[in-house]
């Protein structure tokens, strides 16, 4: 399965998009990408490779023009491109500035945990200091 990229008319040159489809990535421009069809279903997520699942991710991007934080221009060359793929290549893997996926949801396990193990210790240490405080009021007796 080839990675496939759906762009917007103008988003790049012929020649970037000769380079792309020379690289094996199937280019298809079109004014509406909602009408595009395909001729086999995307395959689920669970059977997704990291690099389908870069390539889907890259496509999203290119459609909504989401290279902002890279180039301020509208129409896009090869390096900006590659630019893109590389960081859906490396989002949630160990090369993330974030941490893998696993790594991230090990951390908010921990975190989890540390926030309940202090609410715990603070409903004890509440406990403990009414237990305290009924202790020393003087016992009236009548």
């Amino acid at each position: 399965m080839k990675p496939m990229i759906i762009i917007p008319p103008n988003t790049m040159s012929d020649a970037d998009i000769q380079e792309l489809r020379k690289n094996d990535v199937c280019v298809v421009v079109a004014t509406d990408p909602a009408k595009v069809k395909f001729v086999d279903p995307i395959p689920a997520v669970s059977s997704r490779t990291k690099i389908e699942q870069a390539a889907i991710q890259l496509s999203r991007k290119l459609l909504h023009r989401q290279w902002t934080h890279i180039t301020a221009d509208n129409s896009i060359g090869i390096s900006t491109i590659s630019r893109l793929y590389i960081e859906c290549l490396i989002a949630g893997t160990p090369l993330d500035e974030r941490g893998s996926i696993e790594e991230r949801e090990e951390n908010y396990f921990n975190d989890q945990k540390l926030l309940e193990i202090q609410r715990l210790a603070r409903e004890e240490a509440r406990a403990e200091r009414a237990a305290k405080r009924a202790a020393a009021k003087p016992q009236v007796k009548s």
